[in-house]
């Protein structure tokens, strides 16, 4: 009797490679059912359902024909037993649709991390189906090529009580965000990813409520196109208590700019990006955050970061953590040339080379090629900026604790 089990277990793992076929297992009959929620259990589950795109004439088209499912499983690390990794692809005709996420909800439910929508028609009523099922694992939810409106849409983010991240992604370029927001009501959804967005059009110019869970707002256009109706940034900006903001678009932050009419009480942390050094559209957009304590600019060279570093100490009356440049081609960071650079710019300055402290390099030495305060101590309103650089040239201070860091450089924060 133990090698018959053992033998069904077997079974089931090699089935794993073909969730359709653990769905019709389990439905052979109670003890083997049983058994398929036993193998399952050992993973954590990822589904992308797809609605492919048929050319015709140099025109993409949803194809009516058939719906292509994307599973992906990973053993959980406390499970030694089973395969390690599962990936299969599989299809059904649309009709069916339903029925078979249904079906997949049954036995995957409690395993599933990741749902993943790609070119999902407005009006499709795939969603209606989770109304009857708890994703109480679920943590990302994604829409891309598509954001779907109608028929369970609401449901599915109720369905996924912990979701946490919703990520659009190249929405269709009339797409109303406006329809859009309000399927959000009730969710826990704490950030919010907007990606290769070319319009981000909204029908109506009222300000719109979003969860008050969100924090973090990450928004970037299609690349190489101008975004359209980009101000409407400023008043998703205004919709939620935002503590980290990310735009990576010059033209897009200038826009956002335009929009601010208040200051943005709650946010402690942008993150920029731009090809071009528009120095005046950051400082700008600075002057509205009343808390930021923490500054990214990623891709900024290391040289130019002494004028950014002479702007924060004189237009933005507040202590601020830096980073996020690249090095230039010599290798070097901001460097003695760039010290006086800062004190051209700036009357009087106190210049600290952090990694100089014993104590501070020992503590990040390994990670940090570049750590130096900035101060002016006899200003009315002193201020202090402290420029980081990691040694891989990637991210600033957003890889580390800036308020365990700023502390170690003697540098008081405004509260989190």
């Amino acid at each position: 009797m133990e090698l018959s089990s053992d033998l069904w277990e077997h079974i089931s793992y090699t089935l794993a490679d073909h969730p359709p076929s653990l769905c019709l297992l389990s439905k052979s009959s109670s003890k083997l059912r049983e058994l398929v929620k036993f193998v399952v259990g050992h993973y954590e589950a990822h589904l992308h359902v797809t609605f492919p795109k048929e050319e015709c004439c140099e025109v993409e088209k949803s194809s009516k024909e058939k719906v292509q499912f994307e599973m992906i499983l990973n053993r959980k690390g406390s499970y030694r037993r089973g395969k390690a990794h599962c990936h299969s692809i599989f299809t059904c005709v649309a009709e069916k649709t339903q029925g078979a996420v249904e079906d997949l909800l049954e036995l995957f439910s409690k395993e599933l991390i990741t749902l993943r929508f790609n070119n999902c028609s407005k009006e499709s009523d795939v969603f209606t189906v989770f109304n009857k099922f708890s994703l109480s694992n679920c943590e990302d939810i994604c829409f891309n090529g598509s954001i779907p409106m109608h028929n369970g849409v609401f449901d599915l983010f109720q369905s996924c009580p912990n979701a946490k991240r919703l990520v659009i992604s190249n929405p269709q370029s009339e797409t109303d965000f406006t329809q859009f927001w309000p399927k959000l009501k009730g969710s826990r959804i704490e950030t919010l990813d907007l990606m290769d967005i070319e319009s981000f059009h909204h029908s109506s110019t009222r300000e719109f409520k979003l969860p008050q869970s969100m924090k973090q707002l990450f928004f970037s256009p299609k690349q190489d196109v101008e975004c359209r109706n980009s101000e409407n940034v400023a008043k998703l900006l205004y919709s939620a208590n935002w503590k980290r903001v990310y735009i990576h678009s010059e033209t897009v932050l200038e826009a956002v700019n335009s929009g601010l009419y208040k200051p943005l009480k709650t946010v402690t942390e942008f993150c920029f990006s731009s090809k071009a050094f528009t120095v005046d559209y950051v400082i700008s957009f600075l002057k509205k955050c009343e808390r930021v304590n923490s500054f990214n600019w990623y891709g900024l060279h290391s040289c130019v970061a002494p004028i950014v570093i002479a702007r924060l100490l004189t237009d933005v009356p507040r202590n601020i953590v830096f980073g996020g440049c690249v090095a230039c081609k010599s290798g070097e960071t901001v460097g003695n040339g760039g010290f006086m650079e800062v004190g051209n710019r700036v009357d009087v300055i106190q210049v600290t080379k952090l990694l100089e402290r014993e104590e501070f390099r020992v503590q990040y030495g390994r990670t940090l090629s570049d750590a130096v305060l900035f101060e002016r101590p006899f200003n009315t309103n002193s201020v202090s900026v402290m420029y980081i650089q990691k040694k891989d040239s990637v991210c600033g201070p957003n890889c580390i604790d800036i308020h365990e860091i700023s502390e170690k450089a003697g540098l008081l924060l405004s509260a989190y």
